[in-house]
């Protein structure tokens, strides 16, 4: 049996719970006490199926269809797929409570429930957090970079656009086969690469721009 204030074992008929002091109510019995950590990973794995292996079916249900739905539209609209990985990254605090109300504990608050944690316990919850904010990072990144188009591949000679060899100097879009060779482009992009690539003379803006920069 547990406590259904703080969870904490309790010993048989016991009246108050050794830990919070809180009077034990007999008719309350944990049939079997769902694992927090094999709940956690399930929502690690995909946002809601801990929720639902802690009992709470429905609210698991439906954080597996908001992270199905936002992920589907973030391929057209990448800021949803930061949305997606914050309905992740909620599922796994709703996963914690879920298991604790699961066993027994009626208002659990994480807070609190670190504060009496073990030195080893409180070291793998910030480890666990560690790694949900590295994928955190890494989701913006992507995001970021899919939608400003960051690239550190620099540009190239298109073979049927007429290149160096081609004798001439063509337009800037034609001479470099459609790459983005504007100033604004350049300031997000390694300005070296396009040194080595570029010809003088295709456009002003972007020979004063390298001169800028220390080149000539």
């Amino acid at each position: 049996m547990f406590c259904e204030n703080c969870g904490n074992e309790l010993e048989e008929n016991a009246k108050f719970c050794s830990k919070c002091g809180t009077q034990v109510n007999n008719a309350f019995f944990i049939k079997k006490e769902k694992n927090m950590y094999i709940a956690l990973i399930l929502s690690f794995l995909f946002a809601g199926l801990g929720m639902i292996y802690a009992g709470n079916t429905k609210k698991g249900l439906i954080f597996i269809a908001l992270r199905i739905i936002t992920a589907v539209i973030g391929v057209f609209i990448y800021i949803f797929i930061f949305i997606s990985m914050l309905i992740w990254a909620y599922s796994l605090y709703e996963t914690y409570n879920e298991v604790k109300i699961a066993n027994g504990v009626r208002n659990p608050n994480i807070l609190n429930d670190f504060k009496n944690w073990n030195n080893s316990k409180k070291l793998l919850a910030i480890i666990a957090v560690s790694i949900v904010l590295i994928f955190m990072v890494s989701g913006v990144y992507s995001v970021l970079d899919a939608y400003y188009g960051y690239d550190d591949s620099p540009p190239y000679y298109s073979s049927g656009s007429g290149g160096s060899s081609g004798g001439g100097h063509s337009s800037s879009s034609s001479h470099y086969g459609g790459v983005d060779t504007s100033p604004s482009t350049i300031t997000h992009r390694d300005p070296g690469s396009y040194y080595d690539y570029y010809d003088y003379g295709d456009n002003d803006e972007i020979d004063e721009y390298l001169e800028s920069q220390g080149f000539d």
